[in-house]
């Protein structure tokens, strides 16, 4: 079965290698040097309810724009290579660098908030903007670390979820989204015809509860007396409250909890929202035991645009991710058997917006998939 449905990468053979590059992976920062260069900007010529939108405007307009212009990248590294670049801490130290990255940029987004003389367009617009700033380089980067066996790693990721609010994700996402994808039990895989809206309100009104019933089973499981005030996602709250204090102080009151829980929603909004694009619609087989089939690579849709896999931690590679999750994130690899997303992630999110054009983009290819996995069992 073939279901690969591309646009090859546009860019002359010597910036594609550069792109493939170690320096090419460098591209992951500048989601977060956004609202940084948005503010410096507005120092400069003012209109600062305007820039307050520069980020989002980005995000989800000029990347998509580029990722049509720049294409798809489908090349895989070569498997006699895989042993040496997992070992290449080059690779391990960028995901673990967004944790001072995004904590300054919380913190600085707080004092900014507090200064800088915003509307009441431009306190929205910022806050969307360090919320998708959270989403990316807090919430994304940390969906990569959690899934590593080296603790510091394990840790950090759970900082960064934190930051936006969701150290829960951190517990919920392994033990149950893993487990449970493509099957009716997981809240996080979107069923066909249900909206992105119906889905992140189904997410944010039971992952969180599920996240603390999921460690209460694996604690019980393990012979011990589960107490929610010791468990690991009440951890992670503690460490969100913390967080939220210190933009208190440096905003000031109200504001500054206003600001905290903003940015936090928003980040999430934007993860729940990408979650509803990775598996939308799809199913795995249940067997003649009741059990389902293993999660394979066609369980999850993919997408190779060039672009917003480097500025994502090649997330994007989701089908790879969810078949091995532990493979690091310069190693997943393209499935041509996986379903393939007609655009990249921003292009998505911005689809999922417009659930009638969501639906006309993604059902005939849906059914596309479905025969041809049919057809091939």
């Amino acid at each position: 079965m073939k279901m690969s449905e591309t646009r090859q990468a546009a860019l002359p053979a010597p910036l594609l290698k550069a792109a493939r590059s170690r320096w090419g992976h460098l591209l992951f920062v500048l989601p977060g040097m956004l609202p940084v260069v948005a503010w410096a900007l507005a120092r400069q010529v003012g209109a600062w309810d305007l820039w307050a939108w520069f980020t989002p405007f980005v995000y989800f307009v000029i990347i998509p724009v580029l990722d049509f212009v720049l294409g798809e990248d489908r090349h895989n590294h070569d498997p006699a290579d895989e042993s040496e670049l997992a070992r290449d801490p080059y690779y391990r130290c960028l995901p673990l660098s967004c944790l001072p990255l995004q904590l300054g940029l919380l913190f600085w987004g707080a004092a900014v908030w507090a200064e800088a003389p915003f509307g009441l367009a431009g306190q929205l617009g910022w806050i969307v903007s360090m919320g998708c700033v959270g989403g990316v380089q807090g919430i994304n980067a940390g969906h990569e670390l959690i899934h590593k066996s080296n603790g510091v790693e394990r840790a950090a990721g759970g900082v960064l979820l934190a930051s936006v609010l969701y150290g829960s994700f951190k517990v919920e996402h392994i033990y149950g989204h893993h487990v449970d994808v493509a099957t009716p039990d997981d809240n996080s895989t979107a069923r066909r015809g249900e909206s992105v809206y119906a889905f992140i309100a189904r997410a944010l009104a039971r992952n969180v509860g599920r996240a603390f019933a999921l460690e209460r089973r694996h604690t019980e499981r393990r012979g011990e007396v589960y107490r929610w005030a010791r468990s690991e996602v009440f951890g992670w709250m503690l460490v969100s409250a913390a967080m939220c204090a210190v933009c208190v102080a440096i905003v000031g009151g109200t504001a500054g909890f206003v600001y905290y829980l903003g940015q936090a929603f928003f980040a999430i909004v934007l993860l729940e929202t990408i979650n509803y694009v990775e598996h939308y619609g799809l199913q795995r087989q249940r067997l003649p035991d009741g059990r389902y089939e293993r999660v394979n690579p066609m369980h999850s849709w993919n997408s190779d645009y060039l672009l917003t896999n480097l500025l994502l931690f090649h997330l994007q590679r989701h089908s790879d991710h969810h078949a091995h999750a532990t493979r690091r994130y310069h190693l997943l690899r393209h499935f041509d058997q996986s379903p393939q997303l007609p655009f990249g992630y921003a292009t998505m999110v911005v689809l999922s917006w417009v659930p009638s054009l969501w639906r006309s983009v993604m059902h005939p290819r849906l059914d596309r998939f479905q025969a041809a996995l049919s057809a091939s069992r």
